[in-house]
């Protein structure tokens, strides 16, 4: 097994475009106190908190007893702050529910930066029940009174679809109007939008703009997705230094996606000189980070290199994450012996797993196991229907259709008609037994 370009470089740039979440609490900054970074969680607490006194222990209890009698007595900015204090544990210990409890009440005053924080709750499901449906409605109020980061997460539903229709061209709308406020991710998923086509007429030269945009500021995703566009050659001319410059720097906040892009390009030489050592640093940091295509991508260094017992290390963490090559490359191991026993049970559990998340190899060679029954028990209808599957369109590995019509000899009208429906009505994650 030996890495390939395509396995590699070029598979890692096809999924780099990313459009990334605001990590934390969803914060919002009020018009008045002193200015903020957006998206830092100590907003909520800083920019609009005449009653906080000062950090000692003594203070924050005596400010917070003071806060709560206000609150109590229904003066909605005081609301807001106890409930920014239970969900941020300041002065008080950490309490979701306490939090959501006194957020709807400021939120129900038209308080927005509560609006903001109850949204957050909803969609993440912490005090209250989640639900994205009450989070866009919450996201909504707020950001209809500017809140940037409100406008920025209610973007993101109409990007998925929760809570709210699936419209690319509303997501456009709200992400438009926060980055019309300097927000980073907005710029981010603002450029996100327009290299992928997305509600908007597709333009790599406009999201490079925007990546720059939300880079220049720091924004580590967008970091790593102007560093995308420089591999690649989208919407400016091809530069691996370029490219390099901008991965390293999302790379050091943490970006798996950047990190795994570092280390093949220590690997194969592009705009640096090739250092298989420092690839392995920056792979190991993904891999580390749970990214599992940087998970397979060492499995297959330390599996070229002769270390099968590290090679089946890293195969096992991504199989084990739900990866279909992670799982494909683990059935080879136990299949050969290298760095495991030769276990053809295991061998089989892990080609199966990997079929059904569609991996073409690990569903022909599963069709192939119950076409021998050496180890399966021969079933010639589901033997043609894994490698029917392996044989759709696109992507099919040149042997499947060879391989499905010699199985089909073995089959009544009447077993072809069935298996071939099973192969109709299949999706990735299931089985065919």
């Amino acid at each position: 097994m030996k890495i390939t370009h395509e396995q590699g470089w070029l598979a890692l740039v096809g999924v780099l475009l990313c459009l990334g979440g605001r990590s934390g609490y969803a914060a919002a900054a009020a018009n008045s106190g002193p200015s903020v970074a957006a998206g830092d969680p100590g907003v909520l607490l800083t920019a609009a908190s005449p009653i906080f006194a000062g950090p000692s222990a003594t203070g924050l209890v005596v400010d917070f007893a003071k806060l709560q009698t206000e609150a109590a007595q229904g003066n909605a900015d005081a609301q807001y702050q106890v409930g920014s204090d239970y969900l941020r544990g300041e002065g008080v210990s950490q309490d979701d529910a306490q939090a959501a409890s006194w957020l709807q009440k400021a939120a129900a005053q038209g308080v927005g930066p509560a609006e903001c924080d109850l949204g957050y709750l909803y969609e993440m499901g912490r005090g209250v029940p989640r639900d994205y449906r009450k989070a866009a409605q919450w996201y909504g109020t707020a950001a209809a009174q500017g809140i940037a980061n409100s406008q920025y997460d209610l973007g993101l539903l109409y990007v998925h679809g929760y809570g709210v229709p699936q419209d690319y061209a509303q997501a456009l709308k709200w992400f438009e109007a926060s980055a019309a406020q300097k927000d980073s991710a907005a710029e981010g998923a603002v450029g996100f939008l327009y290299a992928r086509g997305m509600g908007v007429p597709q333009n790599d030269g406009t999201a490079v703009e925007w990546y720059r945009k939300a880079a220049l500021q720091g924004d580590a995703d967008a970091e790593a997705n102007l560093g995308s566009m420089y591999l690649q050659g989208r919407g400016v001319a091809q530069d691996y230094a370029q490219a390099n410059h901008w991965l390293h720097l999302s790379a050091a906040q943490g970006t798996t996606l950047a990190q795994a892009a570092l280390g093949l390009a220590y690997l194969y030489g592009h705009g640096v000189a090739p250092d298989r050592t420092e690839a392995l640093v920056w792979l190991t940091k993904a891999a580390n980070g749970g990214y599992t295509l940087a998970q397979v991508l060492l499995g297959d260094l330390y599996q070229s290199g002769g270390d099968y017992a590290q090679a089946v290390r890293w195969y096992e963490k991504a199989a084990e994450s739900g990866s279909p090559q992670g799982q494909y490359y683990l059935g080879v191991a136990y299949q050969r012996g290298q760095g495991v026993p030769q276990d053809a049970a295991q061998a089989i559990h892990w080609f199966r797993g990997a079929a059904m998340g569609g991996d073409r190899k690990s569903q022909v060679i599963l069709g192939l196991q119950y076409a021998s029954g050496r180890y399966l028990k021969r079933d010639f209808e589901l033997a043609y229907a894994w490698v029917a599957l392996a044989a759709e369109p696109p992507n099919a590995p040149p042997y499947a259709a060879q391989i499905r019509n010699a199985l089909a000899g073995h089959l009544t009208a009447a077993e072809l008609a069935k298996s071939q429906e099973r192969v109709r009505s299949w999706k990735v994650g299931q089985d065919l037994q």
